[in-house]
């Protein structure tokens, strides 16, 4: 009789492939799903804790996958299921972020173009996610390995927004609409045909230590 095993490469009775990066990814989503619930009944602070650990685990699943020797089945189930866990992770969380600071705003102009913004935002990492899969899938197919990025990985996001966050905080600036510019932004850089280089060794660990400030901060002193 044939045993079900979890987590692991070689699978009898469930669908997918479950390597150490993949298992990275779904903790990183898991991470996501609770900080949408943190963000969902106000606690915003603990919501972007939840975004800077998505951050962290995707920033090293791809590393982790590529430690063992994988075919082509399991590298491209890893890419697909690494661009859906991004569009909940980088893309919805912050969303529902945005939705909970300007919930207690009286102005409907200012909520609308929010909401308008933060709607923009899930879809310009939408259609950001879907170009990177293409892209990455020809690569793969011709065993290159990619050397930059084009338009802004939404994976900065849980760089970008728990800083902005931690600075309107320290500087009591007015979090909801700099949040709702900032959206914006990430939404046009997205999709802006401009090339990133891809940050490899020790370039992925100094950026993962830039969030550190911000992390210290929201965990400390940051709230609202």
């Amino acid at each position: 009789m044939k045993k079900l095993r979890l987590f692991n490469n070689q699978y009898e009775s469930i669908i997918g492939y479950y390597g150490w990066g993949v298992k990275l990814t779904c903790i990183s989503t898991a991470s996501a799903l609770l900080g949408i619930y943190f963000a969902a009944n106000g606690s915003l602070r603990y919501a972007l804790i939840c975004l800077m650990v998505s951050g962290l685990c995707d920033g090293f699943d791809g590393k982790v996958a590529n430690l063992k020797e994988r075919n082509d089945r399991e590298r491209n189930f890893g890419i697909q299921i690494d661009a859906l866990a991004d569009i909940v992770n980088f893309g919805a969380l912050p969303a529902v972020i945005g939705y909970m600071l300007i919930s207690d705003y009286q102005s409907q102009l200012f909520t609308t173009l929010s909401i308008s913004v933060f709607i923009m935002y899930v879809l310009a990492a939408l259609i950001r996610l879907a170009y990177f899969n293409v892209t990455e899938a020809e690569l793969v197919s011709k065993n290159k390995k990619r050397k930059y990025y084009e338009g802004l990985p939404v994976t900065s996001a849980a760089l970008i927004i728990p800083f902005v966050y931690s600075v309107c905080c320290f500087f009591r600036l007015p979090l909801p609409a700099i949040y709702t510019v900032v959206l914006a932004l990430l939404s046009a850089a997205f999709v802006l045909k401009i090339k990133i280089p891809k940050p490899r060794g020790r370039a992925l660990i100094v950026i993962s230590l830039l969030g550190l400030p911000a992390i210290i901060y929201i965990i400390f002193f940051g709230g609202i």
